[in-house]
């Protein structure tokens, strides 16, 4: 499993992407409860596609994502990491 490092001083913000999707609400399982992620703001034209998005600064929401099945399967992917 992939872990989240960073010191407790440096905080990060990550910005993850679908591909072909206009919106989005993935459905991570997390125990016996779900983690629901909205991703947003895609776009497909007839010039390009910009994949639909979701940004967080939440280490456990990262965490979870980053060892996620979607995540795994290249469903989700990082766009954008960026020190806060």
């Amino acid at each position: 499993m992939k872990t989240v490092k960073n010191r407790k001083d440096e905080r990060v913000e990550v910005t993850y992407g679908v591909n072909g999707m206009m919106e989005w609400h993935a459905m991570i399982p997390v125990g016996r409860s779900v983690l629901r992620v909205h991703f947003s703001g895609g776009t497909v034209t007839g010039y390009g596609v910009t994949p639909a998005t979701f940004t967080t600064d939440n280490p456990a929401v990262i965490y979870l994502i980053e060892n996620s099945y979607w995540f795994r399967k290249n469903k989700i992917i990082k766009l954008q990491k960026t020190r806060v």
